[in-house]
């Protein structure tokens, strides 16, 4: 399985078994580079969910102590070949992608452990694999919008918003206490 989709492009792939390895790979090299400032690594978006088509980039989402720590993260996740983009959409979280314009590998969320972004993150991913209907219904909105969105993906990524509210509005807005430290 290769990874990799060229920035600002929508491709989706079939879900792949090779998924939960990499991500266990690319956990271990941020977890080594952040040390005790990463809490949390975990493994979501598309490429998280078994049986999801997805653009061929794993996400991962990185949680912090506080808002504090996320900036002594920058360097170290730098020295691993990630790109940091701040906080890009003003809601505070840092934005960080590994690969270059031809090649997105892997993109990355850092964020307090306490924001609610980071249950919306464990929640949508455990809604979706546990109801095989709402994964399905996902992966049809989702290829509809890739076939019209090919290159534009803000566009594409905004309008699976509304499937992405519905969700954590119905099932929110705490994910299972087994996903909780």
């Amino acid at each position: 399985m290769t990874l990799g989709l060229r920035r600002e492009t929508v491709a989706l792939r079939p879900s792949s078994s090779e998924y939960p390895a990499l991500f266990q790979q690319e956990r271990a090299r941020v977890q080594q580079a952040l040390g005790a400032l990463a809490l949390w690594v975990e493994h979501v978006g598309s490429t998280s969910i078994p049986g999801l088509a997805g653009k061929p980039i794993l996400d991962l989402a990185v949680a912090v102590e506080n808002t504090a720590q996320m900036d002594a993260c920058i360097s170290p996740l730098q020295a691993i070949g990630y790109t940091s983009f701040g906080d890009r959409e003003g809601w505070g979280e840092y934005f960080f992608a590994h690969g270059n314009d031809d090649a997105r590998t892997h993109y990355l969320h850092l964020l307090p452990i306490q924001h609610p972004k980071w249950a919306e993150y464990l929640l949508f991913r455990e809604v979706l694999r546990q109801r095989p209907d709402l994964r399905d219904e996902y992966g049809k909105i989702k290829a509809a919008l890739a076939a019209t969105h090919a290159g534009r993906r803000a566009e594409y990524t905004a309008q699976k918003g509304s499937f992405v509210e519905r969700i954590l509005a119905e099932f929110g807005p705490t994910p299972p206490a087994s996903l909780l430290p």
